[in-house]
């Protein structure tokens, strides 16, 4: 699973036991699993983040805690098969149709009877220097040669020496991460040419290197889940047992077609994950422990685990990697369209029973 629908499954599970069981919900333990700040307090480094209907950016307590009634549940449910055409999308800004675009477990679905409201979460990546227009004009003003930095720098920008200041006091660390990379290949050879020698430089090196350093948070993931209109009740999977049946069904299929093309590895691969529909759930992964800590059935547990095992797509060595000839070729495509579609829907179903 991609960090985007672990991401998604936290909170679909977390909330739910939140929502219905608020003096069992195990907030600590669900963001010390994952490094995810789920609450405005906690300290990690990855961010959850809702964007609501009016544009407010509140962290997900927050946002769940803004919604406090006792029917209230979160929900998963599929994105539309034609995003573009798909007339609940229309008048939603486009960075909406582009989460969607980018695929995903599906739309969060909050829903208290009255309302329901679908949300689409996207990945934030996270900015590499935590440094700002006034941090940056501070720290040249220390170098050796400060004023062939700030020629250097005001070039850059475009803007006048004489105003370069005033332009700098405006930026914030987001407005100059592409500025900052450009100027600090630039700007070391102008530190190597005022350095006045080779003892001296290495000193300058260090604190060059020390200023201009990476954010701690620069490989954290974060993520955002945007408001994308209201939501529809029939759109709501729930149906666990039909969705396992759906999910085994697929996997005799492909196991089937991979013992029948020597493919000796893939068929292994596939008989395990069905193993898991029956295995007792040990929290030996995340995904197991985060959905023992939300409470959730074992039999959700297990589908919810196999359709994991069962998610082959990707890149080169993958599942669909492969290809074979005629009539081979379409049964192989027709299967592994039919294992993406069973496996998602089995995902969002046993997610989705932690609202039950």
């Amino acid at each position: 699973m991609r960090p985007i629908d672990i991401c998604t499954a936290v909170l679909v599970t977390t909330g739910n036991r939140a929502l219905r069981e608020p003096a069992k919900a195990r907030w600590d333990a669900v963001e010390e699993l994952l490094g995810l700040r789920l609450r405005p307090h906690s300290t990690f480094d990855s961010r959850v983040t809702f964007v609501d209907v009016g544009g407010e950016h509140v962290s997900f307590e927050e946002w769940l805690e803004s919604r406090p009634a006792p029917s209230a549940r979160l929900w998963l449910a599929p994105f539309p098969t034609d995003p573009s055409s798909d007339s609940s999308l229309q008048g939603l800004p486009e960075e909406v149709r582009e989460a969607i675009d980018s695929g995903g477990l599906g739309f969060l679905v909050y829903s208290d009877g009255q309302r329901l409201e679908r949300f689409v979460p996207r990945e934030i990546q996270p900015r590499t220097y935590d440094i700002s227009g006034p941090q940056l004009h501070a720290f040249i003003l220390g170098r050796r040669d400060p004023s062939a930095l700030f020629e250097l720098l005001a070039s850059e920008l475009g803007v006048a020496p004489d105003a370069l200041e005033g332009h700098l006091a405006s930026l914030l660390p987001d407005d100059i991460q592409g500025l900052i990379s450009r100027f600090m290949s630039a700007g070391s050879d102008v530190e190597y040419d005022s350095s006045g020698g080779e003892r001296h430089y290495s000193a300058e090196v260090e604190t060059w290197n020390a200023f201009f350093s990476p954010s701690p948070a620069y490989s954290c993931l974060s993520f955002e889940f945007l408001y994308a209109g209201p939501g529809a009740e029939s759109d709501l999977e729930r149906d666990l047992d039909s969705a396992r049946a759906e999910l085994a069904s697929t996997l005799e299929a492909v196991l089937e077609f991979a013992h029948a093309h020597s493919l000796r590895s893939w068929e292994k691969h596939f008989r395990r994950a069905l193993l898991r529909l029956s295995l007792e759930p040990q929290p030996l992964e995340d995904l197991v422990e985060l959905l023992l800590l939300n409470g959730l059935p074992t039999p959700a547990i297990q589908l919810a685990l196999c359709a994991a095992a069962s998610n082959v797509f990707g890149g080169m060595g993958s599942w669909n990697d492969m290809s074979f000839e005629g009539q081979d070729d379409e049964r192989f495509i027709a299967l592994s369209d039919r294992l993406f579609a069973s496996t998602r829907t089995a995902l969002r179903t046993s997610l989705n029973s932690s609202a039950e």
